[in-house]
């Protein structure tokens, strides 16, 4: 359970994310998904629960503790000015990727450009890699970012809010991309999306999240298949349900 203030943002959220799969966190705008991977990564603790990596309960650990955890990570968080996306704004496309790999990892700087460069090619921006990323779209930062976590090969990948700024086409290539990265690793990876295109094409797993609540949760062919109003109403994207403007 979290609230802020008089509000409860999160209640009921109870959230099993398989490892070694993809594991897709559906739900609307405002349904609690960034507060749930906010608490995965520690940057939230809930006012009452446990938040389990493993067998270790972030809740109770400290500081050094939680950034050692930390370092089996990679994370894609939702953002404002200067910090979307969580890039460095006073540093370019490619050292925002080379700097969390020097950070990771003791390699020598050509091989930090070597896989920098690779994983910025793989999202379609090694042409802007000297680029800062104020000049670039929201769609563009989402973009670098993602490459930055997939190239530190961590065993956890989250990424937050992933189909945001992201046209259709580019949307389905980076789903390709990041399902054939994660069959090849076997990393274990949590994605928050309201796109249901991007669910189907990336999920092993899917869990829908609406007002801070787990409403279903499984396998991806089973959950998107439910009779629930909720789920059927976002697979089909219908006007009618339990979702309305006054949710979203």
């Amino acid at each position: 359970m979290k609230s802020f203030g008089r509000e409860r943002v999160l209640d009921g959220v109870d959230l099993t994310v398989p490892a070694g799969a993809i594991t897709v966190l559906l739900g609307p705008s405002g349904a609690g998904k960034t507060v749930t991977i906010s608490h995965v990564v520690g940057l939230l603790s809930p006012d009452r629960g446990a938040v389990y990596i493993g067998d270790r309960n972030l809740v109770a650990l400290g500081d050094a503790e939680l950034n050692e955890v930390r370092q089996s990570m990679a994370v894609v968080l939702q953002g404002t000015l200067p910090f979307t996306c969580g890039l460095f704004f006073s540093l370019t496309v490619y050292e925002n990727v080379a700097f969390a790999l020097r950070q990771r990892n003791r390699w020598s700087e050509e091989r930090v450009r070597q896989v920098t460069m690779e994983y910025l090619g793989m999202v379609g921006l090694a042409d802007r890699a000297g680029d800062m990323p104020e000049h670039l779209s929201a769609g563009m930062c989402k973009r670098v970012a993602i490459a930055r976590a997939l190239a530190l090969e961590a065993r956890i990948v989250l990424i937050d809010d992933f189909d945001s700024g992201i046209d259709g086409v580019r949307l389905s290539l980076l789903c390709g991309m990041i399902t054939e990265i994660q069959r090849e690793t076997g990393a274990t990876f949590l994605v928050s999306t309201h796109h249901m295109s991007a669910a189907r094409r990336l999920a092993d797993y899917v869990a829908v999240i609406h007002d801070g609540r787990i409403v279903a949760s499984g396998e991806a062919e089973a959950v998107l298949g439910s009779s629930d109003p909720l789920v059927r109403q976002l697979v089909a994207g219908d006007t009618s349900g339990p979702i309305q403007l006054a949710d979203v």
